[in-house]
């Protein structure tokens, strides 16, 4: 099974809160004490249980700012 490896870049979060709702697990807003909200990634590695919700995350992101990236397990 795939496992991801999360970013986001913060450059381009205005912390809509989408990737939340979709997988709560995995990020988290936050206030940037400026009046803005960022994401925060809580699992930068998650449990590929979560894949299905990861792709919504990163399907429904309304600036695009989340890529996940497929990572090698086999060793």
């Amino acid at each position: 099974m795939t496992r991801y490896r999360v970013e986001v870049d913060l450059l381009l979060c205005q912390g809509h809160g989408v990737c939340k709702e979709e997988c709560p697990g995995v990020f988290e807003v936050e206030d940037q004490g400026t009046g803005y909200s960022k994401v925060r990634v809580l699992q930068e590695h998650p449990d590929p249980s979560l894949n299905e919700a990861l792709e919504a995350a990163e399907t429904y992101c309304p600036n695009r700012t989340i890529r996940l990236i497929a990572v090698d397990t086999t060793e």
